[in-house]
C-alpha cells in the first residue's frame, strides 16, 4: 500500500523538477563524494499534510517481507530533480512474523542471491530505463542513517577506532562469539572490521540473539528523533525508476473512472482524480483514446484492457523464467504502469506499458529423496487473488491406508487415505509431509490431498509426489497395500507453484475486464460461479464428445431464458466501462464470438476446476520450465488483441479489395 503522504505529494503538489515546501531530498551517496548527479531519499521536513496520518519522515511506497521501498530522486548540482526513483532497501525483519516452516527455508545467503537475481530481472524486463546502478545491488553498503536536522546521510563509525560499522558476513567470527552464522540464518549483525577479533557486534534484526560483546543499536549509533535509519542492517539496495501510476488507477482510467480504485474496491470513499489521470485519459483523438463514439470507446477499451492483460502475463512469465520460482502474491500492487507521452496526434493510452515490479515470496523446498522442488508461500491475510490460504499449518498423528502403489523406472507413487483424529481444513495449495514406518524403516513422504474426493474432514485421499526408493523399500511398501498403518506423523506445508500465479492472473483478468462499474468481490464471485457451471456441464458429457468451452459460453450468452439474461448481466462486456450500457447492446457491439473467447481464456486459467482447466491442480507445472504454465493463456489472448485492434482500426484498403473480389466472384 502506498503511503498516504506519497499520494498527497503526487496528486496535490505534483512531482516536477523541484520538491514542494515541507519536503527535502537527502543525498545517500558516500560521504565525500561529489557526483554530477546524486541519488537522494525524499524526507518530510514539516508536519504531515492535513488529514493524512503521519507515517514518519521517510515516504514509504511499498513493503515486502524482505524489503521496504522509499520514494527517492536523482538530483543535479543545482538540486533540480532529474529523475524520480524507488529506493529498495533489504530488510529481513518481516520474516519474524511468518510461519516457522517458511522462515526456516530462508537464509541470508538465499535472500542475497534472490535479491541479486531480482535486480538482474528488473534490468532485463523492467519499465523505462530500469535500474540506476549504484553498486548496492550486488555488494552490501555500510549502514545508512539520515540526520533530519542537518538533512544529510551518515555512515556511522565506532568512536574508539573510527572504523565503519559494516555487516558481518564472517560465519566463523560470529559463531566463535556464540552468535548465529550469517549464511545459514536470517539474523544480521554489524561489526567493526578495524577492531579485528576484538570487535563489538550490533544485532540489527528483530529477535537476533545477543552476546557478551553486543551493543544496542540506539546507543551505539545514536539513533533518536532526529537521527533515523534508512538501512540499519546494511542490506542490499536497489534504485529503479518510480513510475508513479498504480495498475488499479490505470484500469479504472481505461474504464472511464477517475477515482482511486483501491478505495472503491475496499469499500472506502472515492478519492479525487489525479491531474495526470484526467489529462492523459480524457477521451478524444490525440489524448487518451483514439475513438470518440460510444460504441467505439467500448471496443477500444476492450482492446486496451486485453493488451494490458497480455503485458501482465508476459511480465510474470519473464520473471518466473528468470528466477525459476513462482511469485505467489500477485495483486495489482505487484505491477507498475508507465504512461509515456505519445507522438503528436496519437492516443497516449496506446503507448502504456505494464510490468511486474515485486520479486514475489515463493521459497523453494527440496523434497527429500527426490529431485522434485516445490515452493512455499508465507501465508498472510486472505486475498481474492489467492486460491486459498497458503500459510496455515495443520499437524498431528493419524493412520495411513495405502490403496495402491504405482511404480516406474523413475520412482514410486502412493495412492492412499490419511485418517486424522480431528477435523482439519486443508487448502488447495497444501502439501502433506508424512513420516511413515514400514517394515521397520522410517520414510518421509510428500503428498497432495484430493479435497474433492474427501469423504469427511478427518479422512483425506492423497497421492504422493514421485520419489526414488530402493527395491527393498518398494517391496516393503508393496506388502503394506491395504494395511492401516497407525502412528503416522503428518504436517500440512503451505506449498504452491506457478498454477497459483495462473489463478491470480485469471482474477486479475476479471479485475481488468469486468469491474468497470462494480467492485471486484462481486465480479469474482459471479465469475467463479459461472466457471463451475460450465465445468459441471462439461463433466456431464462423454469424454471426447464434449461441447467446446467457447460454444458452451456463447450458447448461454445468446439464450432467451432468465438464466441467460442473468449471466449476460453478470459477465457481459458492458462491465468494461463506467457507462450506462444495456447488456445485450454491449454484447452486440463486442460480438458474442469475441466475448466468449475472452471468458473462455479466463476460465481455462483457473487450475483444478475441471476438464477445461490448463492445470489440473495447483502443483502441476513443468519442473524445469515452470513459466510454461502461462503460455496457453498468452496464446489465447494474443489473437484476441490482434482481432480487437482491427475492430477499432479497420483497414479500409483491404476491405475495398475484399468487396471487389466478392463482386467479381458473384458476377462469375
Amino acid at each position: 500500500m502506498v503511503s498516504p503522504q506519497v499520494l498527497t505529494l503526487a496528486t496535490s503538489a505534483g512531482l516536477g523538477e523541484t520538491l514542494p515546501e515541507g519536503f527535502a531530498a537527502v543525498s545517500i551517496e558516500a560521504e565525500g563524494a561529489t557526483p554530477l548527479l546524486s541519488v537522494c531519499v525524499v524526507v518530510r521536513t514539516g508536519p504531515a499534510p492535513k488529514g493524512v496520518a503521519d507515517d514518519g519522515p521517510l515516504l514509504i511506497l511499498r513493503e515486502r517481507l524482505d524489503a521496504r521501498c522509499y520514494l527517492g530522486c536523482v538530483v543535479d548540482s543545482l538540486a533540480r530533480v532529474k529523475r524520480w526513483v524507488e529506493i529498495w532497501v533489504q530488510d529481513t525483519d518481516g520474516l519474524a512474523d511468518v510461519p516457522p516452516a517458511y522462515r526456516d527455508a530462508m537464509s541470508n545467503a538465499s535472500l542475497d542471491a534472490r535479491w541479486r537475481k531480482w535486480c538482474e530481472t528488473i534490468e532485463a524486463t523492467g519499465l523505462a530505463e530500469g535500474l540506476v546502478h549504484a553498486g548496492w545491488e550486488q555488494q552490501h553498503p555500510t549502514s545508512i542513517l539520515i540526520d533530519l536536522k542537518e538533512l544529510r546521510s551518515i555512515r556511522p563509525v565506532e568512536g574508539g577506532s573510527n572504523g565503519y560499522w559494516l555487516l558481518c558476513e564472517d560465519d566463523g567470527l560470529l559463531t566463535s562469539r556464540g552468535l548465529p552464522a550469517y549464511g545459514s540464518t536470517s539474523h544480521r549483525y554489524l561489526h567493526v572490521p578495524a577492531l579485528g577479533a576484538e570487535t563489538f557486534f550490533i544485532p540489527v534484526t528483530r529477535g537476533a540473539p545477543s552476546g557478551e560483546r553486543c551493543l544496542g543499536a540506539e546507543e551505539a549509533l545514536g539513533l533518536g528523533p532526529t537521527r533515523i535509519a534508512l538501512n540499519l542492517s546494511a542490506g542490499l539496495m536497489m534504485v529503479s525508476d518510480w513510475v508513479g501510476v498504480s495498475l488499479e488507477d490505470h484500469i479504472d482510467a481505461l474504464g472511464g473512472e477517475k477515482t482511486v480504485a483501491s478505495s472503491k474496491s475496499a469499500g472506502g470513499p472515492a478519492k479525487a482524480r489525479s491531474a495526470e489521470s484526467s489529462a492523459v485519459f480524457d477521451s478524444g483523438v490525440g489524448r487518451g483514446f483514439l475513438t470518440v463514439g460510444r460504441a467505439g470507446r467500448l471496443l477500444e477499451t476492450m482492446y486496451l484492457k486485453l493488451r494490458l492483460l497480455l503485458d501482465i502475463v508476459g511480465s510474470v512469465r519473464a520473471a518466473v523464467e528468470a528466477s525459476g520460482a513462482p511469485i505467489l502474491n500477485l495483486t495489482p500492487s505487484s505491477f507498475a504502469v508507465c504512461r509515456p507521452v505519445g507522438a503528436p496526434g496519437m492516443p497516449s493510452a496506446w503507448f502504456v506499458q505494464a510490468a511486474l515490479r515485486d520479486a514475489g515470496v515463493g521459497v523453494g523446498v527440496e523434497l527429500a529423496g527426490g529431485d522434485s522442488k516445490l515452493f512455499m508461500g508465507p501465508g498472510g491475510p486472505a486475498s481474492v487473488y489467492s486460491p486459498g490460504a497458503t500459510g496455515s499449518t495443520v499437524a498431528g498423528v493419524g493412520a495411513l491406508r495405502i490403496r495402491q502403489i504405482l511404480t516406474d523406472a523413475d520412482g514410486l507413487v502412493l495412492e492412499a487415505r490419511l485418517v486424522m483424529q480431528e477435523r482439519a481444513v486443508l487448502g488447495p495449495g497444501d502439501l502433506l509431509w508424512l513420516r511413515v514406518s514400514v517394515g521397520g524403516t522410517r520414510l518421509d513422504l510428500y503428498a497432495t490431498p484430493d479435497l474433492k474426493k474427501a469423504a469427511a474432514g478427518t479422512e483425506v485421499p492423497l497421492r504422493t509426489i514421485k520419489q526414488p526408493f530402493s527395491d527393498t523399500i518398494r517391496d516393503k511398501l508393496k506388502a503394506a497395500e491395504g494395511v492401516n498403518i497407525p502412528g503416522v506423523m503428518f504436517e500440512a506445508l503451505p506449498m504452491a507453484g506457478t498454477p497459483h500465479d495462473l489463478y491470480s492472473l485469471a482474477v486479475l483478468g476479471v479485475r481488468i475486464l469486468l469491474c468497470g462499474d462494480r467492485a471486484l468481490g462481486l465480479a469474482a464471485s459471479d465469475f467463479q460461479d459461472f466457471a463451475r457451471l460450465l465445468e459441471d456441464a462439461a463433466a456431464s458429457e462423454e469424454e471426447g464428445k464434449r461441447t467446446p468451452l467457447e460454444k458452451r459460453i456463447s450458447t448461454i450468452l445468446e439464450g432467451s431464458d432468465a438464466e441467460s439474461a442473468r449471466w449476460r448481466d453478470a459477465l457481459g462486456p458492458h462491465h468494461l466501462r463506467l457507462e450506462d450500457w444495456d447488456p445485450k447492446s454491449a454484447l452486440s457491439v463486442v460480438t458474442v464470438d469475441v466475448w466468449s473467447k475472452i471468458l473462455a481464456a479466463l476460465v481455462r486459467a483457473l487450475p483444478g476446476l475441471g476438464p477445461d482447466s490448463t492445470c489440473k491442480n495447483f502443483s502441476e507445472a513443468p519442473p524445469k520450465a515452470p513459466e510454461r504454465v502461462f503460455d496457453p493463456l498468452a496464446a489465447e489472448i494474443l489473437p484476441l488483441v490482434v482481432r480487437t485492434r482491427s475492430m477499432v482500426v479497420s483497414d479500409s484498403g483491404s476491405n475495398s479489395e475484399i468487396r471487389s473480389l466478392i463482386r467479381r466472384v458473384a458476377k462469375a
